[in-house]
């Protein structure tokens, strides 16, 4: 009978990128704290190490023990992954803009290029015009592509990580688009393509230790649009033909709803979208000439996507539009704790434009405990990666797909 099982080489492979997964999620550990979580002998993890110390992917932090802490004997110092060992080159594609940036392999920012408008009839043409951008970037700053592990790219709509299709990339085109094999023409380095909601949850598994706290995790993003995505057991969920959750297209209502981008009528999306509120505040200014929202125009200006931020922070809790954020809030509240119930994640982890707010995080966890007081106190947590690292997503799917597989 042949025996079936993983063969050295494959348990070797697999050592080493669990290893490097347990590093970038806790930053710095001994070979004595990797081979207790692996289950795996010392002598392995030094056999691992030793490879990657060499590469220059891994190096010891020779500062790292506190003075107070006796050194008596020799000892190795704890490692920690080498982050500028390759750059990401980072692109972050939606419907009305596109951002690049090149980045390291923990998302910390390098050069970042101006955010581009959408140009090119066809997506073979879009992605074209995107890598011509990006390679003009490396070469102006004189970025070397051996330096480059590889492109992060992330769309928006569903994506078939495996081959690197964009299923349905709303308001750009209406058929899936081979976003991998585009952009892999241009460059000389490999690509590796998701969508956005799914990296950044990816980011979330990738760079902090939340694993070690919940392995069920629901993903809000709110800002601009509402995407989400479920990781289970620590691994992303996708279901039929890679389609992830999508609370913003639970449909709230049958007649006189608003059209979505996805086509449909009564989507959630469209009524507390980014959008949607910057729609609210242009109507209550004309209405209501001598109001606070109206006031606030002359010194922030006419309210866009681009200053609603600057609405959010200034608008106090009694005025006229923390009571249509209030509306939205409890509508968001009501659809993700019809997913809790179904999806039953250990944590809700919260993030986008619009969560970046405190005040908006306290608000939509007020009207989420409002619906359903039962749900634990600690449920909701704000995104850490995506705090001033806008590219998170980006690197996080290229370190994911490019890297951890070594």
């Amino acid at each position: 009978m042949k025996k079936s099982g993983l063969n050295t080489n494959q348990t070797k492979s697999s050592n080493r990128s669990m290893t490097l997964q347990l590093l970038f999620s806790h930053g710095i550990l001994s070979r004595t704290d990797i081979a207790n979580h692996l289950n795996i002998t010392t002598a392995a993890v030094t056999m691992i190490v030793n490879e990657f110390l060499n590469e220059g992917l891994l190096v010891q932090k020779e500062d790292y023990f506190p003075e107070s802490q006796p050194r008596a004997g020799r000892r190795r110092a704890p490692l920690t992954v080498n982050y500028d060992w390759k750059y990401i080159l980072a692109i972050d594609i939606h419907s009305y803009y596109i951002n690049i940036a090149l980045t390291n392999l923990k998302g910390d920012i390098l050069v970042e290029c101006p955010s581009l408008t959408p140009t090119g009839s066809d997506p073979r043409t879009l992605c074209s015009n995107i890598a011509k951008e990006c390679i003009k970037m490396l070469w102006e700053f004189s970025i070397s592509t051996e330096k480059i592990l590889g492109a992060g790219i992330t769309i928006i709509g569903p994506v078939n990580q495996d081959e690197g299709i964009a299923l349905h990339p709303f308001r750009l085109f209406e058929h899936p688009v081979p976003v991998k094999q585009y952009f892999e023409e241009e460059f000389s380095f490999p690509a590796a393509v998701e969508s956005n909601v799914c990296a950044f949850l990816l980011s979330e598994l990738l760079y902090t230790d939340i694993t070690t706290r919940a392995q069920n995790i629901l993903m809000l993003k709110w800002g601009p649009g509402v995407g989400s995505a479920m990781a289970i057991r620590g691994q992303v969920y996708k279901g039929y033909n890679y389609q992830s959750t999508e609370i913003g297209h639970n449909q709230i209502t049958e007649k006189n709803g608003q059209k979505c981008n996805c086509g449909r009528i009564g989507c959630l999306e469209p009524s507390i979208s980014a959008d949607a509120i910057v729609d609210f505040i242009k109507k209550n200014t004309v209405s209501c000439p001598d109001g606070e929202l109206a006031e606030l125009k002359k010194t922030i200006g006419s309210p866009s996507r681009g200053n609603l931020s600057q609405y959010l922070d200034t608008a106090g809790d009694t005025c006229i539009l923390w009571d249509f954020l209030t509306t939205c809030a409890h509508a968001l509240a009501g659809v993700t704790n019809n997913a809790i119930h179904i999806l039953a994640p250990d944590k809700l982890v919260l993030m986008g434009d619009l969560f970046e707010h405190d005040s908006i995080v306290k608000l939509f966890s007020e009207q989420l405990y409002l619906i359903n007081p039962m749900l634990p106190s600690d449920l909701c947590i704000k995104h850490q990666p995506f705090s001033n690292k806008k590219y998170i997503g980006p690197t996080a799917i290229a370190v994911s797909q490019l890297l951890l597989p070594l």
